[in-house]
């Protein structure tokens, strides 16, 4: 049966934020790391299935990392940059933190992320965002992640798939780039499924899902 919210809304500020994964580090930006990032955010091709454009600028991505700290000020948002071998090669985030609407709690966040492309095919995003997860339902105590891709984007939806999350629709013409609308792939998975199927993967590390007090 899935548990009642917390009573105590967690804050990210008051969080250890670095994480250790088999092979990789995810940790807060800092504006040191503009230079690791500056290839892929500055490449017109690189993020054309992706929500954002490529920055003409170092400093829009310098306004990025900024941004990831007042996200976790405001504790809407929490994001890590990947490190791999000392130097960050991709991002992954928890966006649209939101513990209440109106009478409701939802305790909610969206899944997003994005990797070199050099390192594709090698279950490293995989792995960022399983220990993402975990820290999503056992240290903040979120009931639900969603996450979403456009259709032809089948290396994000390997990655969603191998998390395990739940298809719960496909949303025709539902975002308009470069001169056509695209259909949008929509997955959830709530911390209820997320006790299920984590015990199943590889990568899989218990959680403990702290009862409210």
């Amino acid at each position: 049966m899935a548990q009642p919210p917390r009573e105590a809304v967690p804050r990210l500020a008051d969080l250890e934020l670095e994480l250790a994964t088999p092979r990789l580090t995810l940790r807060p930006y800092r504006d040191s790391d503009v230079d690791d990032i500056w290839p892929y955010t500055s490449d017109p091709a690189f993020p054309k299935l992706m929500s954002w454009a490529a920055h003409a600028e170092k400093s829009e991505t310098l306004g990025f990392i900024g941004s990831t700290r007042q996200g976790i000020a405001d504790n809407t948002d929490c994001t890590w940059a990947i490190v791999r071998d000392g130097k960050v090669v991709g991002t992954v985030g928890l966006h649209g933190i939101r513990w209440q609407f109106r009478a409701w709690r939802i305790d909610r966040a969206e899944l997003g992320y994005w990797l070199a492309p050099a390192l594709w095919g090698k279950g490293l995003m995989t792995e960022a965002a399983h220990h993402v997860l975990v820290f999503a339902f056992g240290e903040l105590g979120l009931h639900k992640i969603t996450v979403g891709c456009l259709e032809q984007n089948i290396g994000s939806r390997r990655v969603i798939e191998k998390l395990g999350f739940r298809h719960i629709g496909r949303h025709e013409d539902d975002v308009w780039r470069d001169g056509a609308w695209h259909a949008h792939l929509r997955y959830e998975l709530t911390a209820e499924r997320w006790s299920d199927v984590s015990t199943t993967m590889p990568l899989a590390r218990p959680i403990s899902r702290p009862r409210p007090t």
